[in-house]
């Protein structure tokens, strides 16, 4: 595949389209107009609905366009993932009735095969199972059966569920073993399981029916294309990049982050995890990513608020800010300086003053925050005489946005313990109810409009994995209801479905009423305790219901909560009987568990921990329930870690013992006995921030197994890299010796070609108005054409382009600009053609002191001194 820059990539896909007779149309606002449905544009379609329901002619049949959009569902998931963005463009293609399914496909084919010279060997294709014509069409257009894959009506049949929809086809780029560690293969791109190794690059959706709403399907009388490319992802694939931030839409964001923080990027760290680094790098992307939106939205005409888009954008940017505390920035105000960064990157045009004004406005309100927030925190300190719980911890980062980190801060420093795992389950119960709207908006619905006065349903789970169960309680969106088919929320009288509380994620499963099955989404409680159950189907309030929770994913709650307390007994044990349990999470997969530390365990310390463990495992220790109350609780010496006035009643708690290892007190389901755990092991220690460590494990044998297995291959890889670099240096300091011999024919060459580059010159900075031998400041070296060092007295928002423009017109020279505009800081780029840059960048640092990341093809950044350039072409 063509090494690109994102303009370049941009640019080609609007001009294809365009000599395929497609109408142009540059991005739209993000702020949707005269469509009270979206609260942001959110994909390359959002804007062009008019045209395809007819309410509006298009200026064309066929269109295409680069839209930026905003997402904030999975807000939690940025800076973590490789691909999670809050705001990304969306390359798009589209037919109002005129081209299917033939042109569509060809032209995708065309596009990634002719344009971006991507290898047919890696892509892949899905279709949807009963869509023969797409399937055929694939075929006739040269792709084997055996990279066509034939998806189900979940993956492959677009539907919102009203309007238009269709069967859609997908296109998947393979990155190869590398991002693969567990070696799964294809099976990963079959099952659709999550993974950084095929990657979708482009849908296309045949809109074929209307749903009315009900699940009837009409045919369209006019079928259309609806198509989108995520411009991020095929960036990120034309550079190389590990992840979407590590490219050239990123890294110069990243690069002034690194400047201001004092704080380095590591692109490797995607591959070696390092706990720390990692913790640094997600606070880089989230910046990064965050501030994208803001100051896009902001140009767009929003402006932080604390109602609708404007809120969204105050919590960005507030999280933006957070994450720059975190980073160690002390600067009072630091975002806006971000600005300029994020409008080269892009090609969107706005007043950037008017934006790094507004930022730099909210940044200085936030910090004020901050200030009133701690009086608020001392002022309670001193009512309650240094008691702090979590519910007040809560309020001061929910309704003050008081960040946690700092409350946890302050209160160390005054030697006081902030139990926080109900601030995580609060929080826990806030991450989900925000992904999405709707959801929020019934479970409101259960809160506030229903007629429940009191706990009025039993959970039965604990004997129990299924029931005959009465409804209580039905409800839509809007109002208590006595029937629906469709999306639903209910309370049985009695239920075997664990609700999400305690650190354990709820129950699958599904309920039955008569002959069709009902879908159980999730479990959560509602104020009064009631199990509230969050489902999709036909259902009758007045008829029984039938439930059924999934036991084998029971069981494996059961072991990795039962794991949970036998880590605590064991970090106890080895750490100190002051350890303290400040969170837990228990899934399915895993299990998490929060503890206090000065400094990150020892590997001999969680050896000793996990030892214990699976002691404690092997022991085949039965499981025993009893209630009592608190205060007898304490007595028999109950491990108490929640606020239990607030998790149960006072009077009877429910306790879980394993005989002669631990007894807590606990709400949650437990395995029956200890040797059902099978297998545990410590995958991670993760540094929270703050003197909080994460502990991360997984259970049974299969999983172990597993993981070990991956840790196996990571080894195997790090000793090949390792083998291969030695070999790289040892080559390298050899050709070196040869070069100080061509000393003459360097002078011969510089003479040579001297006029040449000035003239090159010209043509790369021709938008700015000083004639090039003013923009040349120091040398132009050139070596066998091989080697082009330049300092230019340039804006530092072109250097980059300057660089790809050079690369182009001399591909077998490695190019090295930089600007010297500023005393101490200077933009910093190193691109080749043919040549590992990254190899050259890293020699580099260790001599100079530059900062920023890249590929083998590019690498960019700052250098944080005056440049030597008779040292720079000594190292190279």
């Amino acid at each position: 595949m063509l090494k690109l820059t994102s303009k370049e990539i941009r640019q080609m896909w609007i001009d294809f389209f365009k000599e395929k007779n497609h109408y142009y149309l540059p991005s739209a606002s993000l702020v949707p107009i005269n469509d009270p449905s979206l609260l942001w544009i959110n994909s390359g379609v959002a804007t062009l609905k008019d045209y395809f329901s007819g309410i509006k002619i298009p200026p064309s049949l066929r269109l295409v366009n680069s839209q930026k959009s905003i997402r904030t569902n999975d807000i939690e998931n940025v800076g973590v993932t490789a691909r999670h963005h809050t705001f990304f463009e969306m390359l798009g293609n589209f037919s109002i009735g005129d081209y299917f399914k033939k042109e569509a496909q060809k032209w995708a084919l065309e596009f990634l095969l002719d344009t971006l010279k991507i290898d047919l060997d890696k892509l892949y294709f899905t279709v949807f199972e009963e869509d023969e014509d797409a399937y055929q069409i694939w075929l006739d257009l040269g792709i084997e059966k055996d990279r066509i894959i034939k998806g189900s009506r979940k993956t492959n049949f677009w539907d919102v569920g009203l309007g238009p929809c269709g069967p859609n086809s997908e296109i998947f780029y393979d990155r190869g073993e590398k991002y693969d560690p567990e070696k799964v293969g294809i099976k990963l791109l079959k099952e659709d399981l999550e993974n950084d190794r095929y990657i979708e690059i482009w849908n296309l959706v045949f809109s074929t029916f209307n749903n009315d709403g009900k699940n009837n399907y009409t045919p369209l009388k006019s079928k259309n294309i609806d198509t989108g490319a995520g411009f991020e992802r095929l960036v990120s694939i034309s550079q190389d990049a590990p992840t979407n931030y590590d490219t050239d839409l990123f890294l110069p964001i990243i690069a002034k982050i690194e400047e201001l923080s004092n704080k380095n990027y590591v692109i490797e760290n995607y591959f070696d995890n390092e706990p720390i680094q990692k913790e640094i790098n997600t606070a880089f992307r989230v910046i990064a990513d965050h501030m994208r939106s803001s100051v896009n939205a902001i140009a767009d005409g929003v402006e932080p608020s604390n109602v609708g888009r404007g809120y969204i954008i105050r919590r960005l940017i507030r999280r933006s800010y957070r994450m720059g505390i975190r980073l160690g920035i002390k600067s009072q105000t630091f975002l806006h300086k971000l600005v300029q960064a994020i409008h080269d990157a892009l090609i969107f045009d706005y007043d950037i003053d008017k934006v790094s004004k507004i930022i730099e406005e909210e940044e200085i309100l936030f910090s004020k925050t901050i200030d009133s927030g701690l009086k608020i925190l001392e002022k309670e300190l001193e009512r309650t005489n240094n008691q702090i719980n979590f519910a007040f911890a809560w309020k001061l980062f929910e309704t003050y946005g008081y960040p946690i980190e700092l409350t946890q801060e302050i209160l160390r420093e005054k030697n006081i313990h902030l139990d926080i795992s109900e601030f995580e389950k609060y929080r826990e119960m806030h991450v989900e109810r925000s992904r999405s709207k709707k959801g929020l908006a019934m479970k409101n619905v259960v809160n506030s409009l229903a007629d429940i006065k009191s706990k009025i349903g039993e959970f039965i789970g604990y004997e129990n994995l299924n029931s005959t169960s009465k409804i209580l309680f039905l409800a839509n969106q809007e109002n208590e209801i006595d029937e629906v088919n469709g999306e639903a929320f209910l309370v049985l009288d009695k239920t075997p479905f664990y609700a999400t509380s305690g650190g354990q994620k709820h129950d699958q499963g599904y309920l039955q009423q008569g002959d069709g099955k009902i879908k159980v989404y999730e479990v959560f409680k509602d104020k009064f305790g009631n199990h509230v159950h969050h489902v999709n189907g036909k259902i009758n309030k007045a008829k029984s219901i039938d439930a059924f929770v999934d036991p084998n994913n029971r069981v494996n709650l059961e072991r990795n909560h039962s794991s949970t307390h036998l880590l605590f007994k064991a970090l106890r044990e080895v750490f100190g009987s002051e350890i303290k349990q400040l969170g837990s999470n228990n899934n399915e997969n895993r299990l998490t568990f929060d503890m206090p530390a000065n400094k990150k365990p020892s590997a001999e310390k969680i050896a000793e921990v996990e030892r214990l463990v699976r002691h404690y495992i092997d022991l085949d220790v039965t499981r025993t329930y009893s209630n009592t109350d608190v205060e007898n609780a304490r007595k028999m010496g109950v491990i108490i870690t929640i606020e239990e006035t607030e998790y149960m009643d006072p009077s009877n708690v429910r306790v879980v013992s394993f005989k002669n290892i631990t007894s807590d007190l606990c709400g949650g389901t437990h395995i029956s006995n200890t040797a059902r755990i099978e297998n545990f092991k410590i995958t991670s220690v993760e540094n929270k921030g703050t003197g909080i460590f994460r502990v991360t494990a997984v259970t049974t044998h299969k999983l172990v197994d597993k993981f070990n297995k991956s840790r196996l291959e990571k080894i195997k890889e790090e000793i090949a890299r390792l083998k291969k670099n030695i070999l790289e240096y040892e080559s390298h300091f050899k050709f070196k010796k040869i070069e100080e011999d061509d000393l003459e024919l360097l002078i011969d060459c510089l003479i040579k070609y001297s006029e040449e580059l000035k003239e090159s010159l010209k043509t790369v900075i021709k938008n700015n108005s000083k004639k090039v031998d003013d923009k040349i400041n120091v040398k132009n070296y050139i070596k066998n054409d091989q080697l082009f060092i330049m300092n230019l007295d340039v804006d530092d928002s072109i250097i980059t382009n300057q660089a790809a423009a050079l690369r182009k017109q001399n591909k077998t020279a490695v190019v090295l600009l930089s600007s010297n505009k500023n005393a101490n800081s200077n933009k910093f780029v190193i691109t080749s053609e043919e040549k590992d840059v990254k190899q050259i960048w890293n020699e580099l640092a260790k001599n100079l002191k530059i900062r920023g990341g890249g590929n083998e093809r590019m690498m960019q950044g700052v250098i944080l001194e005056k440049p030597n350039y008779e040292k720079i072409e000594e190292l190279l």
